[in-house]
């Protein structure tokens, strides 16, 4: 619902930079041809259409392709903005400025000005562009070390790498996950937490199931690899990255977890396991949407009620970080999440701090401690800026 009501926005917004674009040239060569005007809008509409046109496609490679570079084009419209704002803002300002000192002079600005202010615009959108880009896939390694005030049982200490938003599908396919696996064998991990996100609705959009399947084999984990869901894995038509049917049954695609299972990957629907004997790990359903014939996740003190005893430390996986603050009266001792991206892409990295509980990082609430990582993969734009894609080595200790 939320993609069609930004539809109006984003044609406005793709109208605005042609017509700014075709402004400059104007400025430049002082007119300019009407083929060339034409052409210019030519180029806007299928960028802006490219999107639109995969979602109603059939399942194929072509499909597919038109979402990639969509959301690519997503990114380029997001920061072609900013500097058309400014623009905009300055001619503002200047007619103001003219016209409180009642000068008879053209109220229009210099054409220096113009050419000036539009090429160090379309620059800077060039430049952000093709770093987002850049650095859209250029994962890297977090560390954190944690203490948990528990022990009962033989391991003093574990060394866990967390992932999350993959989001293999249309943007993330086999170089990523080739990456991502490397990565994690680097930090010679005792386990690994997958926290939801794993792919982006559409499993038929997976470049290559079966050697994704043998990557994630490949992981070596001496305790196994334990995975709770997300609000994207689950099989619904997908655009900008915001998934449609939001009132239908929530529903994986059976292959999804079938997927899992050949993989390795042991999902934990509001169940947990006992690890070695000394610690207690817990998934969470979705916040949203749990599915799987889960109406109602169970609550914190429910979480607690099924560990074997009070005294083993608890970790939760819940793919959103909600809840955090029932999560720690009720005995959690680490809560892993991810879903927020840490806003993926300027502003929304500095917006995500005021209305989240924890939008990345390390948080302390009460005796628990809460970590959302800003995961490996992409929502929406095809571009990071001022975040990273990231895996997280996490090293615990316990203590009595």
């Amino acid at each position: 619902m939320l993609a069609l009501i930004l539809s109006p926005l984003y044609l406005f917004a793709t109208w605005l930079i042609a017509f700014m674009v075709n402004r400059w040239l104007k400025a430049c060569f002082k007119k300019t041809n009407i083929l060339v005007k034409i052409l210019i809008y030519g180029v806007f509409i299928f960028a802006a259409a490219a999107m639109p046109i995969g979602f109603l496609l059939p399942y194929s490679k072509t499909k597919f392709a038109f979402q990639h570079y969509g959301s690519m084009w997503l990114g380029v419209l997001l920061y072609s903005l900013f500097p058309a704002i400014l623009y905009l803002i300055f001619c503002l300002i200047w007619r103001i400025v003219k016209k409180k000192k009642g000068t008879t002079k053209s109220l229009e600005r210099p054409r220096e000005i113009a050419i000036s202010a539009a090429s160090a615009g379309i620059i800077f959108t060039l430049i952000i562009c093709i770093y987002g880009f850049i650095h859209a896939t250029d994962t890297r390694v977090t560390d954190y070390s944690v203490e948990l005030p528990k022990k009962n049982g033989r391991l003093e200490e574990l060394n866990a790498v967390m992932v999350a938003d993959m989001h293999m599908g249309f943007n993330i396919g086999v170089p990523e996950m080739e990456k991502m696996v490397k990565l994690i064998n680097e930090c010679e991990p005792d386990i690994v937490f997958i926290c939801g996100d794993i792919f982006d609705n559409i499993y038929d959009a997976l470049d290559d199931p079966e050697r994704l399947i043998g990557l994630y084999r490949e992981i070596h984990s001496k305790y196994g690899i334990y995975a709770c869901y997300g609000n994207h894995d689950v099989d619904e038509p997908v655009l900008a990255g915001f998934t449609f049917n939001q009132d239908r049954k929530k529903e994986s695609d059976p292959r999804m977890d079938e997927f899992l299972e050949k993989a390795g990957v042991n999902l934990l629907m509001d169940e947990g396991v006992l690890i070695e004997d000394s610690v207690y790990v817990y998934g969470r359903p979705d916040y949203a949407r749990p599915g799987r014939g889960i109406t109602v996740r169970n609550t914190p003190l429910e979480i607690m009620d099924k560990a074997p005893a009070s005294d083993y430390p608890v970790i939760v996986l819940d793919h959103e970080p909600k809840g955090l603050e029932e999560l720690a009266a009720a005995g959690v001792d680490l809560t892993l999440s991810g879903h927020t991206h840490a806003g993926q892409v300027f502003p929304g990295n500095i917006l995500l701090v005021i209305i989240s509980e924890n939008s990345y990082g390390l948080k302390k609430i009460g005796d628990m401690t809460d970590i959302v990582t800003s995961g490996v993969g992409l929502f929406g734009p095809y571009m990071r800026v001022g975040t990273i894609s990231e895996i997280c080595n996490i090293k615990i200790r316990f203590t009595e």
